[in-house]
C-alpha cells in the first residue's frame, strides 16, 4: 500500500526533522536522495545545498543553490546559500555581487544586508560602510540584534564613542541576547578526583592563525599533564592544525552546532577547565558558553579584542600592557594577569632571519579594517612613502580607502599570497608603523623577532594595547 509517492514523502519528511535539528548528515543524505528521486525540485536542490555547506563543502553547495535558482529564480534563500559558499571558496567578490544582485530584487532584505556587511567588516576593511548599510534594520525585530552586533564589531576598529561606552553597550548586549535560558544544562557536579585534568579548548581558529603562534607554546605545556580536549569550530586545515591534535586526547568537529547543542555537548564531555580562544570571533560559541557548560572557564587568545560581556567566565588572561588592573570596569570577567606577559609567541620554521640592510620605507601591515578615520588622517601627515601590505589590497574598494585618505602619490601597495611571503616582505623593512585605534597582536611580535621596530599607540580596550609592551617609539 502507498507505493513510492508515500515512500518518498516518509524519507523527505526525515530529511526535513533532521534538518530542523541541525543533524547535518542525515539530511544530506535525505536530500541526496530526493534530489535524485525529484530532479527537477528546486526545494531539494536548496536544501541540499545548505547541508553541503554546513558539512564544509563550498563547491557542493554552490553548485547545488545554483541549480535551485535555475528551477526557480525567485529562490532568494538559494542565492544567499550561493553567496555563503563562494564567500568560503575564496571568492568575496563574488560573494559581494550574489547579495547585492539579491538586494536589487528585494532591497530590504536582512539576511543579505548582514551578510554584505559582514564581508565590508572582515574583507573589504570598510567597517563605517557596514554600519551604514545595517542601520535600517535596527528596526526589524528579524534582524535587529545582528544589526547592533555587526555595530558593535566595527565600532572596536572606528568609532566616536569612548571605550567604557563600547564596553558597557558590549555588555548589555551579551546580556540580551547571547545568555541562554536557565536550566537548560542541570548543574555541574563536583570534579572528579583524576591524576590528569580534563582541559579544553573551543575556537575556529586551530590552523595558522594567532591562537596557533601566541597558545601552542603553552598547550605543549599543559598537555604533559592533563587530557587535552578540542572543540574545532572551523574548517581550515593546515600544519598547524595537525599541531593542535598531535596534543588532543579528543578532537570534536562541531562547526555548525547551535548554540544550545553546543552547550550540552560540551557539559556532556566533563571539562574540568575550558579556554575559550573564539571570543568575538564566533558569537555561537559565546553564547554556548553563557550556560557555564565546564567547571571553570577563562578567556585567552582568538577574537579576544575586548570583553565577551558573560559574567560565566572565571577569568580573563591578559598582563599589565594589554589589560592593567585599573581597567577592570571595561570587562565582565574577573582580570587575571601573567606576569610577564600573556602570550608567548612560537615562530613558524619559515621565519626568515632579519637582513643586515633594512629599506627606510615604514610598512602597515594589517587587515586594512584597521585602518580606521584617526589613523590614516595621522598617516596622511607623514612625509614620505609608505608601504601597506596585505592579501586584502588585491580589493580595488580597499586600496581607493587609502588612497582617498592617504593621497596616491607616495602610497604602494603589496599582497603576499601566504604568511611566508608576508614575512619575508616584512623583515626587509626597518619599521613598521602599527595602527589605532585597533593595534597589531601576532604582526607586532613578527616584525620585532624580525630586528623591526614597532611604532605603537595606546588605546584603553585590550586590542587596543597588543604592541604596548614593544614599544619603540
Amino acid at each position: 500500500m502507498g507505493g513510492p509517492a508515500v515512500e518518498s514523502a516518509n524519507f523527505l519528511a526525515q530529511a526535513h526533522l533532521h534538518l530542523q535539528q541541525a543533524r547535518w548528515p542525515q539530511a544530506h543524505d535525505g536530500f541526496a536522495r530526493a534530489v535524485h528521486a525529484m530532479p527537477q525540485s528546486a526545494a531539494s536542490h536548496h536544501n541540499l545545498a545548505l547541508c553541503q555547506l554546513a558539512l564544509g563543502k563550498p563547491e557542493m553547495a554552490r553548485q547545488s543553490a545554483e541549480r535551485a535558482l535555475f528551477l526557480m529564480p525567485s529562490l532568494w534563500q538559494s542565492r544567499m546559500v550561493q553567496g555563503n559558499a563562494l564567500k568560503s571558496l575564496g571568492r568575496p567578490e563574488a560573494a559581494d555581487d550574489a547579495f547585492a544582485q539579491l538586494l536589487q530584487a528585494q532591497p530590504t532584505n536582512g539576511e543579505a544586508t548582514l551578510a554584505r556587511a559582514d564581508l565590508a567588516i572582515n574583507v573589504f576593511g570598510t567597517p563605517l560602510q557596514a554600519v551604514e548599510w545595517v542601520k535600517p534594520l535596527l528596526a526589524d525585530p528579524a534582524h535587529a540584534a545582528d544589526a547592533q552586533l555587526t555595530i558593535l564589531m566595527a565600532s572596536v576598529y572606528d568609532r566616536d564613542s569612548s571605550a567604557a561606552e563600547l564596553s558597557t553597550a558590549v555588555m548589555a548586549f551579551s546580556k540580551q541576547h547571547l545568555c541562554l535560558p536557565g536550566g537548560l544544562l542541570p548543574p555541574l557536579p563536583p570534579a572528579k578526583l583524576r591524576s590528569r585534568p580534563r582541559v579544553a579548548f573551543i575556537s575556529p581558529l586551530f590552523c595558522v592563525s594567532p591562537v596557533y603562534f601566541l597558545t601552542i607554546a603553552g598547550w605543549r605545556h599543559v598537555a604533559k599533564g592533563s587530557d587535552i580536549v578540542v572543540f574545532n569550530r572551523g574548517h581550515q586545515l593546515d600544519w598547524a592544525t595537525e599541531q593542535f591534535k598531535s596534543l588532543a586526547t579528543e578532537w570534536w568537529d562541531v562547526q555548525e552546532m547551535p548554540a544550545s547543542a553546543l552547550a550540552q555537548r560540551v557539559y556532556q564531555a566533563d571539562i574540568d577547565v575550558l579556554y575559550d580562544l573564539g571570543g568575538w570571533m564566533d558569537p555561537v560559541a559565546l553564547q554556548a558558553l553563557s550556560a557555564k557548560p565546564a567547571r571553570e572557564m577563562y578567556k585567552w587568545v582568538g577574537g579576544q579584542s575586548l570583553t565577551t560581556g558573560l559574567d560565566t567566565f572565571d577569568g580573563w588572561i591578559g598582563d599589565e600592557w594589554q589589560s592593567p588592573a585599573a581597567s577592570q570596569h571595561l570587562y565582565s570577567e574577573p582580570i587575571v594577569n601573567i606576569p610577564g606577559g600573556y602570550a608567548t609567541y612560537t615562530p613558524p620554521h619559515y621565519l626568515p632571519n632579519a637582513p643586515v640592510h633594512k629599506r627606510a620605507t615604514p610598512v602597515i601591515f594589517s587587515n586594512p579594517a584597521k585602518l580606521s578615520r584617526g589613523f590614516l588622517a595621522w598617516l596622511a601627515k607623514l612625509p614620505g612613502p609608505k608601504l601597506f601590505v596585505h592579501r586584502q589590497f588585491r580589493f580595488e574598494r580597499t586600496r581607493e580607502k587609502v588612497v582617498q585618505a592617504v593621497g596616491a602619490a607616495n602610497v604602494e601597495f603589496l599582497c603576499p599570497t601566504s604568511h611566508r611571503e608576508a614575512l619575508e616582505v616584512l623583515g626587509r623593512h626597518e619599521w613598521l608603523i602599527d595602527t589605532f585605534p585597533y593595534s597589531s597582536g601576532l604582526t607586532a611580535r613578527e616584525a620585532v623577532a624580525m630586528g623591526m621596530k614597532v611604532k605603537t599607540f595606546t588605546g584603553e580596550l585590550f586590542c587596543e594595547r597588543h604592541s604596548l609592551h614593544l614599544k619603540a617609539g
